[in-house]
């Protein structure tokens, strides 16, 4: 998936832009939350990744706005939950089909993580809209 191109046209500060790069991935992590409805590897990657880049924008930025360091540190947390999820959706692909019981526990650890992930959305939706509404 590829980022969502930020508009940085008339940015003169940099409180500025770092709200155009912020508000842009906040953005792109709601618009792909909807991951959490279907489970789906493939969205949920995506989503993943959109936090990553959200993460990576506040971590940026943190320098202007320190309360932006918290927020970092919870996509961080969500982004780690996906990526364990990830690693089991990996590694069923893989696995050789005489080895059930191995597939039934890492499906297991997989919906573990997911729950936890969306658990954590949950709780971060609104800390992401107020990005959005580039309160900071």
């Amino acid at each position: 998936m590829k980022p969502q191109v930020v508009e940085l046209r008339g940015v003169t500060t940099a409180r500025e832009l770092a709200r155009r790069v912020i508000g842009t991935r906040a953005q792109e992590v709601g618009r792909l939350a909807a991951a959490f409805e279907g489970r789906e590897k493939a969205q949920l990657h995506d989503f993943r990744i959109a936090c990553k880049r959200l993460r990576y924008a506040l971590e940026r930025f943190s320098a202007l706005e320190p309360s932006l360091e918290a927020a970092s540190q919870q996509f961080a947390l969500l982004q780690d939950a996906l990526g364990e999820a990830h690693d089991r959706d990996v590694l069923l692909t893989i696995l050789p089909p005489a080895m059930g019981e191995t597939q039934r526990r890492l499906q297991l650890e997989r919906e573990v993580c997911v729950i936890a992930a969306a658990a954590m959305w949950e709780a971060l939706k609104e800390p992401a809209q107020q990005l959005l509404s580039h309160h900071f």
